[in-house]
């Protein structure tokens, strides 16, 4: 019967472990405890990936802030990531962008997920049996990785120099103390300068951005411009000689120059003083000169008259013509064996012409004395003498006298133009033919 009794607990056991091997029986964990969060009606998965989850295990909480929202559900491999389930409450809401990190609530507490919501959250929300992307998730520095630091800090991270350093600067600072402080002040007047230029500073820094770009695009023609300075300089070399040869020459230019300038000083000086006249003429002369620069390199119209004169497809056109015989004799004939011979012949014209080229009455003017108080130039005709017979007449009546023609002169002298009497045309091939027509000798 012991036996017996024997066997069954055993074969119970055995019974039992090969159950529990086959449902992958990890211990107690496997069990969701009654009553967590996460584990009521409505509660929805979400899974987050993970490069390292150090000692996290199932039924783990799950926190935003201080307070549990979820629990962890499950941990796997998923390639070479882990892959953390957890549920949440039904009322908890996370943004697209929310982040997941391992934490630990002390030095030797349990883990726990926290999930933290951004500055600015993403308008898409965390759906149920959604993933949140490895980029998302992270780890807090655990306990061993504290203490290394602290580790290293103390053993061979120089710590043991701050005495040092302390002394020193104590050293440096004894009896300077006023300096010092005023070099604090001095710094805190070019922070603050600094910082009132910000702006400045910033459109600086985005024109030399600007000029970069600008150097960028060009960068070929940059580099073809250092491409040519070698072979220019190579050049420059060649004719080192002739370039040392031409600054000493214009060295002894400039040596002989200021010679003659020191020679000729006075003599300069003098000329200048010299052209004051002119240029005090030149002066005075004020808008004289410069308005007649118009007139420059035209004759038949003006610059000042062009707008004037051109009015589309027609011209205005103003002539003034002398053509009287005395203003063309001066004109064209004088010096010439003809000179005055078209004034004489205006003057023939003027005395044989009749009245109507005269500017008087021509009623008035024959019994008009003349301007030196002569007699008329046309004689009053004695009636008495004409009607009766010659001896005869009127007693005591006398002939009337007629004005007696002015001496000829002597044949053989001309006369001169000037004292020629009226309507006498001189000599010439124009006085001859004027003569010959009017009935003159």
């Amino acid at each position: 019967m012991r036996t017996f009794r024997r066997t069954a607990v055993a074969a119970a056991l055995v019974a039992s472990t090969l159950l529990l091997s086959g449902c992958d029986y990890k211990g107690l964990n496997d069990f969701t405890l009654p009553g967590a969060e996460g584990t009521e009606d409505g509660s929805y998965r979400v899974q987050i990936e993970m490069r390292d989850v150090a000692d996290l295990v199932p039924n783990n909480p799950v926190r935003i802030g201080d307070v549990t929202v979820g629990n962890i559900e499950k941990i796997e491999l998923d390639g070479w990531k882990a892959l953390v389930t957890v549920t949440l409450d039904p009322d908890v809401t996370l943004p697209a962008n929310v982040t997941a990190k391992v934490g630990q609530v002390s030095l030797l507490g349990a883990k726990f997920v926290e999930l933290d919501q951004p500055a600015e959250p993403a308008p898409q929300l965390v759906a149920a049996d959604s993933r949140i992307p490895l980029a998302q998730s992270g780890k807090y520095p655990e306990t061993e990785q504290i203490l290394a630091s602290v580790a290293a800090l103390l053993n061979g991270g120089g710590l043991q120099q701050l005495k040092t350093i302390t002394t020193e600067l104590d050293k440096a600072l004894d009896g300077r103390t006023d300096q010092y402080r005023s070099l604090l002040g001095q710094l805190d007047t070019f922070a603050g300068g600094l910082d009132d230029q910000k702006q400045d500073i910033v459109r600086a820094i985005d024109g030399l951005d600007r000029l970069s770009a600008r150097f960028a695009e060009q960068n070929s023609a940059i580099e073809g411009a250092l491409d040519s300075i070698p072979p220019a300089l190579r050049v420059l070399n060649r004719e080192r000689d002739k370039l040392t040869g031409t600054l000493t020459a214009l060295g002894d230019f400039g040596v002989a120059a200021d010679d003659v300038v020191q020679r000729t000083a006075d003599d300069l000086a003098a000329n200048v003083a010299n052209l004051e006249p002119a240029l005090r003429g030149l002066a005075d002369s004020g808008r004289s000169l410069t308005d007649s620069l118009g007139l420059l390199g035209t004759i038949v119209f003006p610059l000042k008259g062009f707008s004037e004169t051109f009015r589309g497809d027609y011209v205005n056109f103003w002539l003034t013509l002398d053509l009287t015989l005395s203003t063309l004799d001066r004109n064209f004939l004088t010096g010439t064996p003809f000179a005055g011979s078209l004034g004489n012949f205006e003057k023939v014209l003027a005395g044989t012409g009749g009245a109507a080229l005269q500017n008087a009455n021509p009623l008035l003017a024959p019994v008009q004395p003349g301007p030196d108080g002569q007699p008329p130039a046309v004689p009053v005709p004695d009636v008495a003498g004409d009607l009766l017979p010659s001896g005869g007449g009127v007693a005591g009546s006398q002939p009337a006298s007629r004005p007696t023609d002015p001496p000829a002169p002597p044949s053989g002298e001309p006369v001169p133009p000037d004292e020629r009497p009226p309507g006498d045309p001189g000599p010439g091939p124009v006085g001859g033919l004027v003569g010959g027509l009017t009935g003159g000798n």
